[in-house]
């Protein structure tokens, strides 16, 4: 299990690394800016994005969750589209999902869901309450220009099928998939093929 996970670290560190060298644009209105020079930013409504030095996920008892920019801005949920902060990228699910958004925050602001693949394809996680429980919900998008849609096992081997490695990988485990650790597996060795086949 460490193994795996110490695995898992490292090819996410690699992929990192390597994407801060890719021209792909982190968002649609950013284009022409590497991702090093946006540490931190939102993405507001209106298309515009501002970039912070800090932005943090503001939460507690009697508070709404919100993101505090720079140490002192408050910046809603419902007033953007997308932010990028120190851990992670995340997407508010109005832009491709219409499940009811979950009015607490779990790793992210309320109705908003985390990118944890990135690449030619891209894999985002909605965590979101169903009653009592915390529930995950993955979508996934072919490229950042694409809509992002609910991620089923039938997709996710059409979108694979030219890249033997990955549809290899995904059949040679014939248990009901360890659901995410697999696909997150499988969309690793596609994204990793593709980017090998650019250069």
């Amino acid at each position: 299990m460490k193994t795996a996970l110490s695995r898992l670290i490292a090819l996410f560190c690699l992929f990192i690394f390597l994407n801060a060298f890719s021209t792909n644009p982190i968002s649609k209105s950013l284009t022409d800016k590497p991702k090093e020079a946006l540490p931190c930013f939102v993405e507001f409504n209106d298309g515009t994005v501002k970039q912070f030095s800090t932005l943090e996920l503001v939460t507690g008892i009697f508070k709404t969750p919100h993101l505090l920019a720079d140490g002192q801005i408050v910046i809603k949920a419902d007033e953007i589209k997308a932010y990028q902060d120190k851990a992670h990228y995340a997407i508010s699910q109005k832009t491709f999902t219409d499940i009811k958004s979950s009015k607490v925050a779990i790793e992210a602001l309320p109705g908003f869901a985390i990118r944890i693949a990135q690449g030619s394809l891209n894999v985002y996680s909605l965590k979101f309450y169903n009653g009592h429980n915390a529930t995950e919900k993955l979508f996934i998008q072919t490229n950042d220009k694409m809509q992002i849609v609910a991620c089923t096992p039938e997709l996710l081997k059409e979108i694979i099928k030219d890249n033997a490695d990955a549809t290899a990988f995904l059949k040679g485990n014939d248990k009901k998939t360890a659901d995410i650790k697999k696909l997150l597996e499988t969309v690793d060795i596609y994204n990793n093929s593709s980017l090998i086949s650019k250069n």
